[in-house]
């Protein structure tokens, strides 16, 4: 068979990774939706102006996005993260009932550097509260990240700082142009090395007492009350005192909770413009990737900017490719039942193969193999029973289920097997 070129950043996923990605993002539903969150979707496609809005996006993040023109000239771009595209949806919705939660799961497009575990396209599972000002909020992000990855069984730590803390650590180190530059740089420092992050801060002309400064922050070490403890002790602006305020208020929050993966990070750091308040990114402890698994944070005056409305909002989104790239796929098939009639007629087997429709996912032969064929094909695609059926189980209303596991076969009526199937393949996510 001649080959295919494929495309370089994208990604064709096996029915086995699939099925595990599908998995995943059924319980990241399930948890939204037991947090009250509903579900909604925005195109792809958006208009170039808003993507390029000044109060969404710095100049590097902008360079990522894939930009053409329609027939009619128009300047579009593909979405390149999927809070943005709430402006326009808020537009068209503008009776919501607020606090609005909602979440929204698409693919995003990013035409960055390419390296493992990243993508140009990809997808994310995104949710929001909008309208609520409450640090309530804050913690109902936390409480969710938290849920979702003690059900996907992954060890993860979620890291947590504030915008304002951000800007007074810079403050701190007397850093008073191209702020939103500098925070992209810092935002590397979980995917490059300490070294690669003070060259490229160099670069963009900060000298070397104030890079200095610069980490005497961001190398603060210790639980949170000793890391709050030691920030209070260096950052005297207004930034620095109002996002410390809120960092203690969300933590007693997150104490009374109960959480207990969340971690303050003063290196943390998130590029995007918009952000003023909490922000947070979730690690996987054993760093088999040094993508994030989730990211996002507070952004209370991106609408007040775009719309001219006051809607303080928080939200975050799961990396679900990357969750995809640390967990191991088992599944090769959903199908729970491969249905093998031996000598019989079309119109013997297909009532049968309707009958366990109703209930179960079911496969069956379409090429006219043996028994022996047929019972090799669901073993290679994990298809854990068989059903056997030929003239004498007809006769006595009966099926042979086999087990493909404990490779043991028995004769019992439909209604049996179908129980027998159904209390086996109750199964967790692999």
């Amino acid at each position: 068979m001649r080959t295919v070129e494929t495309l370089k950043g994208t990604k064709y996923y096996s029915t086995k990774e699939q099925i595990l990605k599908e998995k995943i993002l059924e319980t990241i539903k399930e948890v939204l939706q037991k947090y009250g969150f509903n579900p909604i979707e925005t195109p792809v496609l958006q208009l170039y102006k808003l993507l390029a809005s000044k109060y969404i996006c710095g100049e590097e993040i902008l360079d990522e996005c894939y930009r053409l023109k329609d027939r009619g000239k128009r300047d579009l771009g593909l979405r390149y993260e999927l809070t943005v595209t709430l402006a326009p949806f808020l537009s068209e919705n503008q009776n919501l009932k607020l606090p609005f939660k909602k979440y929204e799961i698409g693919k995003i497009f990013r035409d960055g550097p390419l390296k493992k575990s990243r993508l140009r396209e990809f997808t994310q599972a995104d949710f929001d509260v909008i309208g609520a000002e409450s640090k309530l909020a804050d913690l109902e992000i936390l409480a969710i990240y938290e849920e979702v990855f003690k059900k996907l069984g992954l060890d993860t730590e979620i890291f947590i700082n504030n915008r304002k803390i951000l800007v007074g650590m810079l403050e701190y180190a007397g850093i008073k142009k191209n702020q939103n530059s500098v925070i992209l740089t810092i935002d590397k420092l979980e995917k490059i090395s300490e070294k690669g992050i003070k060259k490229e801060l160099k670069e963009k002309g900060l000298k070397e007492e104030q890079i200095k400064k610069l980490f005497q922050i961001l190398n603060i070490k210790g639980k949170n009350k000793e890391i709050l403890e030691n920030l209070k002790n260096k950052l005297e602006t207004k930034n620095g005192k109002e996002g410390l305020e809120e960092m203690e208020e969300l933590l007693g929050l997150i104490e009374n909770y109960k959480l207990k993966t969340v971690k303050i990070s003063p290196s943390l750091a998130r590029g995007l413009n918009y952000y003023t308040g909490t922000i947070y990114e979730v690690f996987s402890k054993k760093k088999e990737t040094t993508s994030s698994l989730g990211a996002g944070g507070r952004y209370d005056n991106l609408f007040k900017n775009l719309l001219d409305r006051e809607l303080p909002s928080v939200g975050g989104s799961f990396g679900v490719d990357a969750i995809v790239s640390i967990m191991k796929p088992k599944k090769k098939s959903n199908v729970q039942i491969y249905l093998i009639s031996v000598g019989l007629k079309e119109k013997d087997y297909l009532p049968v193969l309707k009958e366990l429709r109703k209930e179960l996912n079911v496969d069956f032969n379409l090429m006219g193999k043996g028994v022996s064929k047929n019972l090799e094909f669901a073993n290679k695609n994990q298809i854990p029973f068989c059903i056997i059926i030929g003239g004498d189980e007809i006769k006595d209303k009966k099926v042979k289920l086999k087990n493909m596991n404990r490779k043991e076969e028995k004769l019992m009526t439909l209604k049996e097997a179908v129980k027998v199937i159904r209390q086996s393949t109750r199964q967790k996510i692999d």
